[in-house]
């Protein structure tokens, strides 16, 4: 005869106080299957659960990366700003002291003059250029193994005008701006390396090369490979040495540098 029923026995310390009990079969197969969609919810709402906490952390991750964006393009605006006054008041010295003037200042100032004041393309044109004129760009993508640091001036061990960059030899070194190349050659303490002038006062240099691939006067564009690094010059490890120079003093490149 077919049982319809098992029995659970429960034995506890005290063997006089054991206690069964009868179990319908379809009562341990609805238990079992209550159980079991438990079980696959509880596993559905572990992994939804995990894919919107990602989700979330994502999200305030862009969020910080757009804040950080706006905080930069504000300061580069600002920045843009002060060079195109710096840049034109020192058109005017120019012209009143009668200083030589590239071509395109000089048509740039007659224009002015004419007209009574540049144009809005004159100035987009203007503030398009300082933009490529600003080394917001990494030369490299490497750790900062030293840091910028002239508070202890020149000959002290410290001091230091750049930042390092740790990378590999060999690998590509980008001009930071658009500009011209200024020098490019060997120096004892830099090694191989590339200045670069990108106008309005800002020059850039790359130092400890390995090996170089533009000359001097050279026109390159932002991003654009001018060196691959090395070891050379004052050096002890492969690395990018890189200096940022504004009106002929050394700036921490990391305020112009986009993270």
């Amino acid at each position: 005869m077919k049982k319809d029923t098992f029995t659970v026995i429960i034995v506890p310390h005290d063997p006089q106080r054991t206690r069964n009990y009868k179990v319908p079969y379809w009562l341990f197969y609805v238990l079992a299957i209550f159980a079991g969609i438990g079980l696959v919810a509880a596993i559905v709402f572990v992994t939804t659960y995990s894919r919107l906490l990602l989700k979330a952390r994502e999200a305030a991750v862009l969020a910080g990366q757009v804040e950080e964006l706006t905080i930069r393009n504000e300061q580069i605006g600002e920045i843009v700003s002060n060079l195109s006054e710096l840049h034109a008041m020192d058109l005017k010295l120019r012209q009143m002291l009668g200083v030589d003037m590239a071509e395109e200042d000089s048509l740039a100032i007659s224009r002015t003059q004419e007209t009574g004041g540049p144009t809005e393309t004159e100035v987009q044109r203007e503030k398009e250029q300082m933009l490529r004129s600003i080394p917001s760009f990494w030369p490299v993508r490497g750790y900062i193994t030293k840091a910028y640091n002239i508070a202890t001036g020149p000959g002290d061990a410290d001091y230091h005008p750049g930042i390092d960059l740790g990378v590999e030899r060999g690998t590509p070194v980008r001009a930071a701006a658009s500009g011209y190349v200024a020098e490019a050659g060997w120096d004892d303490t830099y090694g191989y390396f590339v200045r670069i002038d990108h106008g309005y006062g800002i020059k850039t240099l790359y130092g400890h090369n390995d090996r170089l691939v533009v000359m001097r006067g050279e026109r390159v564009g932002r991003g654009q490979t001018i060196a691959y690094s090395g070891n050379t010059g004052r050096s002890s490890a492969p690395h990018l040495h890189f200096e940022v120079i504004q009106d002929n003093v050394n700036v921490d490149p990391l305020k112009y540098l986009l993270k």
